[in-house]
Parts: structure tokens; sequence; C-alpha cells
């Protein structure tokens, strides 16, 4: 009995947490190209240092501020509203992964769901392996 009473709090779980690790390439994200074609090859995106525990802590219906708080200011603003985030994020002791981050808000400016650029990006942040 007791099972049946907690289900419905764990897929709601389940649902927050997609719906702020989506992952879609497809949509819009910013793009870098190398300034000349001869340019180092390892040219990289910067990426503000973050940790897995920080990007854990946004949340469904989380203001802007509160956001901002966590990621610091987006490194774009689209015309939609939402916002690009460029993470610099742990994905070894020595070794960072730059992640493109796009949060989307609903009508009153609460979080409403976010997309990874790569699902490198949403698997660290899962704790999944990639």
């Amino acid at each position: 009995m007791a099972l049946l009473v907690l289900l419905p709090f764990s897929s709601a779980g389940g649902q927050e947490i997609n719906r702020l690790n989506e992952v879609n390439p497809g949509v819009q994200f910013s793009s870098v190209s190398r300034a000349y074609p001869d340019m180092n090859a390892r040219y990289a995106r910067v990426g503000a240092e973050h940790s897995i525990a920080q990007v854990r802590r946004i949340a469904i219906g989380q203001s802007q501020s509160d956001l901002q708080a966590l990621l610091g200011r987006p490194a774009i603003s689209y015309g939609d509203g939402s916002f690009e985030f460029h993470l610099s994020l742990p994905l070894t002791r020595r070794d960072r992964l730059i992640c493109q981050y796009r949060v989307f808000f609903d009508g009153a400016g609460k979080v409403e769901r976010a997309i990874w650029r790569r699902p490198q990006c949403a698997e660290l942040v899962l704790g999944q392996p990639n």
C-alpha cells in the first residue's frame, strides 16, 4: 500500500529531471567557427566553470533571477525569452567539457524546460555513463 502512495511522487520528479535535461542539438544554439582557416585546432568555446551540483539545483518553476544566481549571466538571450548558457563542467579531475544549455521560461518568467546541445553534457548532470 505504501508503494502505491509514493509512486505518483517518483514519476513527477522524474518528469522534472527530464524536462531540465532534454537533448536536442537542432534547437538553434549559437555556433562557433574559426576566425580563419589556419586557426589552431585547439580552439574552443569558453564556458563559465560550474560544478555538477550547481546545475542539479536548477528546478522547474525557478525564477530567472534564481537561475542566474546559480549559473551567472547567460551567454545569449534570445528573442523568445530563452537563455543560452555556456557551462564548463568537470569531465575528469583535469579535463572539462564546454556545454551549451538553453533554458526556456513560461509566461510568468519561471523555468519551464531546458535543453542540452550535446548528450554528453546531459549524461554528466544525470550521473549516467557517457
